[in-house]
């Protein structure tokens, strides 16, 4: 039988173990409770790890670091792609305060996408569409209102498909491109989607333009540089998005694949990459003049002709007679077309019918000409390259 002594003994040992116990639970200083930074950077580490599962197979051929203004002069894109401008050159504004903004003008000119501060002080794209010969009213696009920070616009030749970079909730850090199409039922873009990596990343992630006619496009990140400078990658666009298979690579693999650490590492069909690279060799070279020259035509990346003389092929001599015909009725007609459209802009009469009609007619002109002009090109290099 215990004894009333050991009873005692027993109490007073569990109480002081229990004082014990709850004077070093006082001691204990819990953890402050993370702040917001903190949290936001834990969001965005677990944004990169999911993203990290789904980067979609590209191939890319190439890659020019530039400083940051001077991106719009490199992309070799052809008219019939529209046209990148900076936000300064386009509206003709100077000073410090000039947004970083660029504008995006289809190929006709009659219709521009652009960023620019909304009443609240923030980034939102804005559009504007020339209908007879007078610019409407800049309207905010419409489904695109929960997007913050927009910027960098760029509309493919089907008018319905719109990149820009934006920052937000969806962002994996900086600007990430985004992607929408317009809803014509509705009236509306669609809810805009992340197009994920390999073009976005934990960096600033800009400008994505693609080149239909040339299975060519090109996107714009500050990954891994420093200052203004900026990395300009140019890749092969997929008809569909196809991804690596995550749960047969290492992390490090998945990793430099996000990261684009090495462009070589992206070639699987060697043949693609190098008729890609032929394309853009010709794209290059188109977009330099030659000096001294009345005449040039890109043949290849190898060949050039400055004169009508140089085709070999029998079909290509007439062919050329023609192109050069119609490259000069598309100077005569877009030069008449810019005094109508700055005759209208300046003219106090704003309902001038005659001169609307002739500017659509025009416009019209213009648009066919730029088709042909096209589709003669690509008919004379088959035949001299046979």
């Amino acid at each position: 039988m215990v004894s009333m002594r050991n009873i005692v003994i027993f109490t007073l040992l569990l109480s002081l173990s229990l004082g014990v116990s709850a004077q070093r639970k006082r001691r204990t200083k819990l953890p402050p409770p993370p702040t917001q930074e903190e949290l936001a950077e834990q969001l965005r580490a677990e944004k990169y790890d999911h993203k990290l599962q789904t980067i979609e197979r590209v191939v890319f051929i190439d890659s020019i670091l530039v400083n940051k203004g001077e991106v719009v002069n490199v992309l070799p894109l052809g008219a019939e792609n529209g046209k990148v401008y900076p936000y300064r050159d386009y509206f003709n504004v100077k000073g410090k305060d000039t947004p970083d903004c660029t504008v995006f003008c289809s190929q006709l000119g009659d219709r521009i996408i652009y960023a620019q501060q909304n009443a609240h002080g923030v980034m939102q794209l804005y559009g504007s569409e020339m209908i007879g010969g007078n610019w409407g009213t800049a309207v905010p696009l419409t489904g695109l209102e929960d997007s913050v920070s927009m910027n960098y616009p760029y509309l493919l030749n089907d008018g319905v498909t719109l990149y820009y970079a934006s920052k937000g909730e969806e962002s994996i850090g900086g600007y990430d491109i985004f992607m929408t199409r317009w809803d014509a039922e509705n009236q509306r873009f669609l809810k805009p989607e992340n197009i994920g990596m390999p073009f976005n990343s934990q960096a600033n992630d800009y400008l994505y333009v693609v080149d239909e006619f040339n299975q060519l496009g090109w996107f714009v990140t500050d990954r891994g540089q420093s200052g203004d400078t900026v990395c300009v990658y140019c890749f092969i666009p997929n008809d569909s998005r196809h991804i690596y298979n995550a749960h047969e690579m290492e992390r490090d693999s998945l990793v430099s694949l996000a990261n684009i650490s090495c462009i070589r590492n992206t070639w699987t069909d060697m043949k693609q990459v190098k008729e890609a690279t032929e394309r853009l060799n010709i794209l290059k070279h188109s977009s330099q003049r030659i000096a001294n020259a009345d005449f040039n035509f890109i043949i290849n990346d190898n060949i050039v002709y400055t004169s009508p003389q140089q085709f070999r092929h029998p079909k290509s001599k007439e062919l050329i007679k023609d192109w050069q015909k119609r490259k000069n009725e598309l100077v005569s007609t877009s030069e008449l077309l810019e005094k109508y459209r700055e005759d209208v802009h300046l003219s106090k009469e704003t309902n001038n019918i005659s001169i609307k009609e002739l500017i659509t007619e025009l416009e019209q002109k213009q648009a066919k000409a730029i088709s042909d002009i096209y589709a003669i090109e690509k008919e004379i290099r088959t035949f001299e390259q046979r």
